[in-house]
């Protein structure tokens, strides 16, 4: 009969949380109460942790406690996994948890060694759709020497399992008995915010070594760990839903709508908090933005790094020529960039843009070609470009290199529908298309904007047009017509909205909940309320009164 070993990777490095492993929780460390978890009834489980001075405190809480603790490479987690399973034979079975995660115990590990005998492989692991601090893999020791000797990056020996799975199959067991109401709880430990949600749901438990996973995880998602349902949109890299977040709102006054100015610090991070709970799944910001990379590197900080993602913009060039050199060009992105990431706080960014096409050709090509190698290098999954007129989106779209694009789109702009430009998007549905300006900065939704001088329009109208189209439609207001206009349009992944207050939030994620125009209906809306003038659909071209 095979042996089963749990090792559990930890380390105080953490850089969300540092120090999380020895946190209390339950009236143990962190990390000791995932070793007593698993190990409940006799399972055999060693602590693995690095050889670092810091991580002595980790040894030194695993000895007090009874728990074994080998001692490894910080850099190499692989490497260690192969350390703590000395001894083993090749058909022994190693499960791999990770000491932040304290929900598995020993009947869960029971479980998916029992589904890695039944499935006859080498590996298995938990299926997606569980909770997040479910996660955990099962694999023969055999097959952890075997990526030993083969795995070469960086990558698979920090992750200690990719090159198993590439080998093997990504071979999954889905737990039974967890009611499917529970299955978007988020119940590991690695933000402040994570550690509150744990520390509340632990706080009254009689037994947190005996308590089942599936108890654990009801107390977890009643103490405020539930993840948000994902709003219904269309698949693309990003995973990126219908709505991001505009953050330009939260680091500058912005906006013709905008009567209240920039938000403060508390109001700007209880707006990102509030908006990853309602169904943003990004963040839209820039280094232009004033303040808000900082703020929203603050929140991530906080705990939603593992919740939301972030697409930025680089600084607009106009201080590199357009004729500048290679060198020129690439040096002012890689410092913009660079910015971004230390206000961020993160390592990488879901989706990178130039914040006017333009800036895409500077250098002789030399910006383009750095966004790309970033792209290369893991520092964004995407890269592309801020749009401004339907002539730089065909543009944009005939570059391979562009899988994002961000333009400008609502009732009145009428330029994204002409048949080149449907064409066009219909050619590369590979490419991300966000939508700003859906309420044309507020002039259409706010009775108090103002409107500009040179619109060749009445507002009035505009707005009563609407108003009726909106009754008639059955839409919750003129706001929810609008957002549901853009959405309709097959090309469209998603809109951005901003937003000064929490209760903003609230309105647009209830908006962002209905379904979006049928076709018969959007030709309802252009058939009652024309097309705006140039003057009035670019806001660039504005003339505001005093």
């Amino acid at each position: 009969m095979p042996h089963t070993r749990v090792v559990l990777q930890s380390r105080l490095s953490s850089s969300r949380l540092p120090g999380k492993a020895l946190l209390s929780l339950g009236a143990f460390p962190v990390a000791v109460l995932a070793a007593k978890r698993a190990g409940r009834g006799g399972l055999d489980v060693v602590l693995a942790t690095s050889t670092t001075p810091e991580d002595d405190a980790i040894a030194r809480a695993a000895e007090r406690s009874g728990v074994t603790c080998f001692r490894g490479s910080l850099e190499d987690p692989l490497g260690r996994f192969v350390g703590a399973s000395a001894g083993l034979a090749d058909d022994d079975v190693v499960v791999r948890l990770t000491a932040d995660n304290v929900v598995p115990d020993a009947d869960f590990v029971t479980g998916l060694v029992a589904a890695l005998d039944e499935i006859g492989t080498e590996y298995v692991r938990v299926a997606d759709g569980f909770p997040y601090g479910l996660g955990a893999e099962a694999f023969t020791v055999g097959l952890l020497r075997r990526a030993d000797a083969a795995a070469t990056s960086a990558f698979d020996r920090e992750h200690v399992t990719p090159w198993m799975r590439r080998e093997t199959g990504d071979a999954t067991w889905a737990p039974e008995g967890l009611p499917d109401d529970l299955r978007s709880v988020r119940c590991t430990i690695d933000t402040l915010d994570d550690f509150v949600v744990a520390e509340t749901a632990l706080a009254d438990v009689p037994d947190p070594v005996e308590t089942s996973w599936v108890d654990l995880i009801g107390r977890w998602a009643a103490s405020g760990g539930r993840t948000p349902d994902r709003l219904p949109g269309r698949d693309n890299p990003l995973g990126q839903g219908p709505w991001l977040l505009g953050t330009v709102q939260l680091g500058v006054s912005y906006g013709a709508a905008n009567t209240a100015g920039m938000p403060d610090p508390e109001t700007a991070g209880t707006v990102l908090r509030r908006a990853a709970g309602s169904g943003v799944t990004h963040l839209d910001t820039a280094r232009a933005y004033g303040a808000s990379e900082s703020r929203i590197g603050h929140a991530l900080a906080r705990g939603l790094s593992e919740r939301v993602g972030v697409v930025t913009k680089v600084q607009p060039l106009d201080h590199v020529p357009v004729d500048a050199d290679a060198a020129w060009a690439r040096d002012a992105v890689v410092a913009s960039v660079e910015k971004s990431l230390r206000e961020l706080g993160t390592r990488r960014v879901g989706a990178l843009l130039v914040h006017r096409w333009a800036d895409w050709s500077r250098g002789d090509g030399a910006v383009a070609d750095t966004l790309d190698q970033l792209r290369g290098e893991g520092l964004a999954t995407v890269v592309g470009a801020s749009l401004s007129t339907p002539a730089e989106s065909l543009e944009a779209l005939a570059d391979p290199r562009v899988g994002y694009v961000q333009l400008p789109f609502n009732v009145l702009d009428r330029r994204w529908v002409e048949p080149d430009i449907v064409a066009a998007l219909a050619a590369r549905p590979d490419v991300i298309v966000t939508v700003r300006s859906v309420f044309l900065q507020g002039l259409l939704v706010a009775p108090s904007a103002r409107w500009p001088q040179n619109a060749d329009a009445d507002p009035e109208a505009v707005r009563a047009a609407l108003a009726a189209l909106a009754d008639e439609l059955g839409r919750d207001s003129v706001a929810d017509l609008c957002i549901a206009y853009v959405l309709g349009h097959p090309f469209v992944t998603s809109v951005v909205l901003g937003a000064e207050t929490p209760e903003q939030v609230g309105e647009q994620a209830a908006w962002l909940a209905r379904t979006p125009l049928t076709p018969d209906e959007i030709e309802a809306v252009r058939s009652r309320v024309p097309g705006g003038s140039p003057t009035l659909v670019d806001p660039s071209t504005w003339i505001m009164g005093a």
